[in-house]
């Protein structure tokens, strides 16, 4: 069965590094002291929906820096399990 299954490492870890780099950009950026002074009540609406998409923004972020993790720790599993099955046929054909 390992024999039948391949998994590119190096293309995985590429694509992990892809995702990571991504997520860089997604960081909260809080508006400068000049934005948040204001009279207009549209204005002060303006800021709340603009700081809720920001926190969005940093969420997702967080996401893809999860998925990065989880990415990683997937293909340590496999290389485990691989390893492990190709031990498991080589000591059952050495029975």
């Amino acid at each position: 069965m390992a024999d039948r299954i391949k998994v590119n490492q190096a293309e995985t870890e590429k694509e992990a590094d892809v995702i990571e780099g991504a997520a860089l950009y997604l960081k909260n950026i809080p508006l400068t002291p000049q934005d948040m002074r204001t009279t207009l009540p549209a204005n002060a609406g303006s800021i709340n929906a603009y700081n809720k998409a920001q926190d969005r923004i940093a969420s997702l972020g967080g996401m893809l820096d999860q998925e990065v993790s989880n990415i990683r720790s997937l293909q340590a599993a496999f290389t485990e399990f691989d390893e492990m099955t190709g031990l498991l046929e080589k000591n059952r054909s050495a029975l």
